[in-house]
């Protein structure tokens, strides 16, 4: 037989602990939207304007925002969006992915505002999500998580 005995079982919890809960649904959900809607795409026509040398939108791009070696400088953007969105999506290295990912986003954020482009939105928005990322880590959910990553290091040593 069950007996009640008092309390609200939600009070045990860190008062913080709702909060890294949402920081992993925004990490999955931003990493799926970053994989979909850019990551895979752009992996793939890196890998066909790499090594079957076919033409691919970003290359000119970025040699008209004024980027140095645009057919060396877009291959590795896209691989890194690519790095970023599965980073975010397993929740692995979720901090170090973020400070790397920001300076593509400040960068596309300048070059989008500058071209008066629509997508301008987009970008603040991924910005906003890298920086909270970068503040506040993976969250509940998440391999940095399971191991410990970023709180001192390892699992918790036994007495």
């Amino acid at each position: 037989m069950l007996e009640y005995t008092g309390g609200n079982p939600a009070a045990a919890q860190a008062p913080l602990s709702s909060f890294f809960q949402t920081a992993a649904i925004l990490r999955i959900g931003t990493g799926l939207l970053l994989m979909t809607r850019y990551g895979l795409g752009a992996a793939q026509d890196a890998y066909h304007f790499f090594w079957q040398e076919k033409s691919w939108d970003w290359v000119p791009a970025f040699h008209q925002a004024g980027m140095p070696y645009a057919h060396l400088l877009a291959p590795v953007v896209a691989v890194l969006v690519f790095g970023v969105a599965l980073s975010w999506i397993i929740g692995f290295l979720t901090r170090l992915f973020a400070l790397l990912f920001l300076p593509v986003v400040i960068t596309t954020l300048v070059v989008l505002q500058h071209a008066g482009s629509p997508k301008v939105e987009a970008a603040w928005l991924y910005l906003i999500i890298t920086a909270t990322l970068l503040l506040f880590g993976s969250g509940s959910v998440s391999v940095d998580q399971l191991f410990r990553l970023g709180q001192g290091g390892g699992m918790k040593k036994r007495r």
